[in-house]
């Protein structure tokens, strides 16, 4: 096996066991690592591999000190996380109308607020916590927004619970891998084909939004989940969103650099525009472009590059503001460019 085919299998692996393939004792594991360091070690690959080697060599590194942990603690080839998570001591636990929830880990710290991951019974939850009081607004309306706008694109929220004197949300599971990790995976950028039906759920589910007067304002890499095996794409994030955008007193509450419309400030109209440039951004991303000039692969067929690049036009006049349209207009291009076949896995 290349370095390059073992450095691709090691960014696919998020456990242990799914590189290293079953093991019973440290010996076996010890045996296995060996084998692999034997053939990606930058210190004896050919120049040209030497990078990529280490890279690849570092993730080896990490894999294996995590799969020693693993068997001492006697969860190497559990691969159910709920399984695993009762391995482990919680970091604290709530009960709630008599149903206990124990929390592990704390798996994101943005802006205002933690996120947390444990289980419920036989399920995994997650707990948004604001992380100062003075925030507390901003997880109501996210709560508020998700508990009313119900939609298989969005987190499923149960309640909204008072954790010491911060407000939090108790939310369901999103099944799929955001997209920093989808990169990852693909770091020349995904093939058009797949971004072409990302941007489709993208767009219909921003759609939604806008047709109940919200927009997102905060669509960023972070705050997306994509599900490889059904192109399905779930919107995350919505502290900063914007209800009843269609007022007067609406206003934008947050700009991240090259993913925010320039117009967006404090004081600039609300308008669905804003969202539509963010997911043209991304679309940017996802097809291995530069977010910093809009450029894009010159291979990627030239309709889609002009469908994207009129998404994020710094002119409002020029910019789409209306993503069921688009949606619409993507359809149509797609079966164009690609055919219309209804469905292909992406690996």
């Amino acid at each position: 096996m290349a370095v390059k085919d073992i450095y691709e299998k090691l960014l696919k692996a998020k456990r242990p066991v799914e590189f290293f393939g079953a093991m019973a004792t440290e010996d076996e594991l010890k045996r296995e690592f060996r084998q692999y360091a034997k053939k990606i070690h930058p210190d004896i690959v050919p120049e040209k591999d030497k990078y990529i080697a280490g890279e690849a060599f570092s993730i080896l590194n990490k894999l294996y000190n995590l799969g020693l942990s693993e068997l001492e603690q006697g969860i190497y080839g559990i691969v159910d996380l709920v399984q695993i998570y009762k391995h482990m001591t919680p970091l604290f636990e709530i009960t709630i109308k008599g149903e206990l929830y124990q929390f592990y880990e704390n798996v994101f710290e943005g802006e205002v607020a933690y996120i947390f991951k444990g289980t419920s019974s036989n399920d995994i939850v997650y707990l948004k916590v604001a992380i100062d009081p003075e925030d507390n607004d901003l997880i109501t309306t996210e709560y508020n927004v998700l508990s009313t706008l119900r939609h298989q694109s969005f987190p499923y929220v149960e309640q909204k619970i008072m954790v010491n004197d911060t407000n939090a949300i108790l939310m369901r599971e999103v099944k799929g891998i955001t997209m920093p990790e989808l990169l990852e995976q693909y770091k020349k950028g995904v093939p058009a084909e797949h971004v072409m039906w990302m941007l489709e759920r993208l767009l219909s589910v921003v759609g939604y939004l806008h047709s109940n007067c919200v927009v997102h304002g905060n669509i960023k890499p972070e705050n997306i989940i994509i599900n490889k095996d059904n192109h399905n794409v779930s919107l995350l994030g919505f502290s900063f969103c914007i209800p009843n955008a269609n007022t007067s007193e609406a206003q934008y509450k947050i700009v991240n650099d090259y993913y925010t419309a320039p117009e967006v400030n404090k004081t600039a109209r609300v308008l669905p525009s804003s969202d539509v440039y963010s997911i043209g951004k991304i679309a940017i991303k996802l097809l291995g472009g530069d977010i910093s000039s809009n450029g894009m692969p010159i291979f990627i067929d030239a309709r889609v590059r002009a469908f994207i690049r009129k998404m994020v036009s710094s002119s409002l006049s020029d910019r789409p503001n209306d993503a069921w349209k688009l949606w619409s207009e993507l359809i149509k291009l797609r079966n164009e460019v690609f055919g219309t076949q209804r469905f292909k896995k992406l690996d």
